[in-house]
């Protein structure tokens, strides 16, 4: 069923979900203000704790000193046992030079301030501490090398092992990829187990795969679906109208895209770019806003699947019309998934009475079961194109 409502549609929108922190700090009445002062007891371990790491801290800096130490005292036995005694005889007369050359210098500028006043005395004093000053700082300034020096190696060093260990894991998928063990056009997922043994997981033939970070298989009542994410590094900067990035805007466009490439009867992938561009094209994206409440019903009625408005909003209907086959497109108001308004998908019932959903803006939303009470009541109650709540089917 198509909706048509260009002419009356109002100017409301799924508004920014994805980057909204749940930021809770224990202690206070909000985050980052009115924090309760601590007590005496805590701030003494405060204090113990600083102090422990200041401790850690001045360890770890003469250890680093000894070791610097080391290494050149290695470095001086070293070049000593490989010097030819020649070499070693030119190396001391070239430092005695330099003595040398010192002292002159430094009885010839004495004898040009010559006769002395308070200013030259002054002025010679001013740079010979400095002189000093620069001649004792060299010690640290090599060490400071020194440690950014053996930093750098280390930081090279865990970069290596990662990107091997990437490596190995990258050629253990594509060994997997190539193994044709089954039909060659049968697009593939793969899971990881803890122990980073990769495995295939083959795609239902209904589904067309579209590479993403999740990888997830998600059953509904219409059958299996693959999960996309708003905030997938794939498409979460691209952006929407060439304004709005689809991470924070594009929870429309990515609810219709999970259900087309799914379940509409396409030869190509559908991804939530497809979708955001076919919203801008036709007018159900609000630049700065976010999808208009009628992309719902006109974009899943242009990808060839049934949507219609569910009028009578209550835990049992969600339930019949779940049973019956049908997934459900939800808007949702202010309360446990948004601040504002957000596009979530109802896939299914739940082993213990409630509701799974398919939430584009947070994957462990889509993992854990949903009182269906709590999301009737949490319907967005401002709407229209037949919202807040679509069900949906195979045409």
């Amino acid at each position: 069923m198509s909706y048509q409502t260009s002419a009356n549609r109002r100017k409301t929108w799924d508004g920014i979900n994805y980057e909204r922190k749940d930021a809770h700090v224990a202690g206070s009445y909000a985050a980052g203000g009115f924090a309760e002062p601590k007590s005496f007891k805590e701030q003494l371990s405060s204090w113990h704790r600083t102090r422990m790491e200041i401790s850690d801290s001045i360890s770890d800096d003469l250890f680093d000193i000894r070791s610097y130490f080391a290494e050149q005292r290695a470095e001086n036995r070293y070049l000593r046992e490989h010097l030819t005694t020649e070499e070693l005889i030119i190396g001391y007369i070239i430092r005695i030079g330099i003595l040398i050359s010192a002292l002159v210098l430094s009885f010839s500028i004495a004898y040009l301030i010559h006769p002395y006043t308070a200013q030259d005395v002054y002025d010679t004093g001013q740079k010979s501490a400095s002189t000093i000053y620069d001649t004792l700082y060299m010690p640290v300034d090599a060490y400071t090398e020194y440690k950014a020096r053996k930093a750098a190696i280390e930081a090279a060093r865990i970069a290596l092992i990662v990107q091997r260990h990437s490596d190995e894991k990258a050629h253990a998928l594509l060994e997997w990829h190539d193994s044709g063990f089954e039909a060659p056009d049968n697009s593939k997922l793969y899971e990881e187990a803890a122990d980073d043994i990769i495995s295939g997981v083959a795609l239902p033939d209904i589904i067309h795969y579209v590479y993403n970070d999740y990888n997830r298989i998600i059953d509904t009542a219409l059958g299996a679906m693959l999960y996309f994410s708003q905030g997938d590094s794939h498409w979460k900067e691209y952006k929407i109208a060439g304004a709005d990035r689809m991470g924070g805007y594009g929870c429309g466009p990515v609810t219709i895209a999970m259900l087309a490439n799914s379940f509409a009867d396409s030869d190509t992938p559908i991804t939530p770019i497809d979708v955001a561009e076919w919203a801008v094209d036709n007018k159900e994206y609000a630049v700065h806003g976010g999808s208009y409440h009628s992309l719902i019903p006109n974009a899943l009625a242009h990808y060839g699947l049934k949507c219609t408005s569910v009028e009578e909003r209550t835990p049992e209907k969600v339930h019949e019309l779940l049973d019956s086959g049908h997934v459900l497109v939800a808007l949702m108001g202010r309360g446990s998934l948004t601040n504002v308004g957000h596009f979530v998908i109802i896939t299914e019932r739940a082993y213990d009475g409630g509701v799974m959903i398919a939430d584009p803006a947070k994957i462990t939303n889509s993992e854990r079961s949903w009182p269906t009470e709590l999301i009737v009541k949490e319907l967005k109650a401002s709407y229209d194109a037949g919202g807040p709540l679509w069900a949906v089917s195979y045409d």
